[in-house]
């Protein structure tokens, strides 16, 4: 299960993803960061450290998985979020914030198939951008 939890005026509130999101940037993070400086003789030091968060997490449909579209318009609703929300992936959750940074859009939803007028029912493919904080 995937859920999306989030502060809303003291009660929180849940939006249940789809199961078969697909996560494809789980392995593209690691928690040492490393910086490397030449002394004046020449010599390699290497400085490392543990990074405390930041962690990019990117769910996205890539085409199987779809979404309703009332669904869709409450995560544009938690757009305005800056409070911390957990996303539950599968059982491991994470604290996490929208990805903002640079030309990134934390919320990309497209319909499957096109309506002039859609109900809260028609399907989306999404992709969802994150940070874990």
């Amino acid at each position: 299960m995937i859920t999306l939890s989030y502060p809303n005026d003291g009660a929180g509130g849940v939006i249940t993803l789809p199961e078969d999101l697909a996560w494809p940037d789980e392995f593209d993070w690691s928690p040492v960061a490393a910086a490397e400086q030449r002394t004046l003789s020449g010599a390699l030091i290497i400085h490392h450290s543990t990074r405390q968060s930041g962690r990019p997490i990117t769910l996205a449909s890539q085409g199987a998985s779809w979404f309703p579209r009332a669904q869709v318009q409450a995560l544009q609703a938690l757009l305005e979020a800056v409070a911390p929300m957990t996303l539950d992936i599968h059982g491991r959750p994470f604290e996490v914030t929208w990805r903002r940074a640079g030309n990134a859009q934390p919320l990309e939803a497209t319909p499957v198939y096109r309506l002039a007028d859609p109900d809260g029912t028609h399907p989306y493919l999404i992709t969802l951008r994150f940070q874990e904080i």
